[in-house]
């Protein structure tokens, strides 16, 4: 595989191993949701139906940690420049209310420049967004609306990766739907080592998944 064959995939959550996965093969492109941690897809859903809405408004952040923040308006947590300290068990910015909206306004023309990215390349006919979850949990009804929602504005195809023991499905592409992909892989990362992930694993599923798909879906 090469960068153009790896650029073609793009995480949707819910967390950030697949960009680490994609940091290991030396691809860095930003994407919208590379490096977020999107907790229920519904949420995603809403977003993408929504256009974008109200998306990452200065008022509807929310500090989570050190350096996330949550987007109140539709659930998902980004990581920011935007630090903030832990005062009696609450998350609070570090900085006054002038700073914050300097650096947020830096942020928010780096969110709008991606989800334009993130939109122009639903046109591009190639994308195929990937979707895990460590405990399985997916709901694939939500997924499969998503997919639905992502073909109204181009043609994509959505990759959902799920764990398994048994080492017969691993790499194995199935169906679920007209734009729906599901494949397995022996061991996702935990979450606090996001970076400690299956090389191989994740080898196996892209190479089979860029051998069944054409360049263009």
């Amino acid at each position: 595989m090469n960068n153009y064959d790896l650029e073609r995939f793009e995480s949707l959550g819910d967390n950030c191993e697949f960009g680490f996965y994609l940091r290991s093969k030396g691809l860095e492109n930003g994407s919208l949701f590379r490096w977020s941690l999107i907790k229920d897809h519904q949420d995603l859903l809403n977003l993408v139906t929504g256009d974008f809405v109200n998306f990452y408004q200065f008022d509807n952040l929310q500090p989570t940690w050190s350096n996330m923040l949550v987007d109140k308006d539709n659930g998902i947590i980004f990581h920011t420049d935007l630090y903030s300290s832990q005062i009696d068990n609450n998350w609070v910015f570090d900085d006054a209310e002038n700073e914050r909206k300097e650096k947020y306004l830096i942020e928010k023309n780096k969110i709008n420049y991606l989800v334009k990215k993130f939109l122009d390349g639903l046109k591009s006919n190639k994308k195929i967004f990937v979707i895990k979850k460590n405990n399985n949990q997916i709901d694939m009804n939500v997924i499969a609306l998503l997919a639905n929602e992502l073909n109204r504005r181009g043609k994509a195809k959505i990759l959902v990766v799920f764990q398994s023991d048994d080492s017969s499905q691993h790499g194995v592409i199935e169906h679920a739907g007209e734009n729906v992909l599901i494949s397995y892989i022996e061991r996702f990362a935990e979450y606090n080592k996001a970076d400690d992930i299956s090389v191989a694993g994740w080898d196996k599923i892209v190479n089979n998944i860029l051998h069944a798909l054409p360049s263009e879906i």
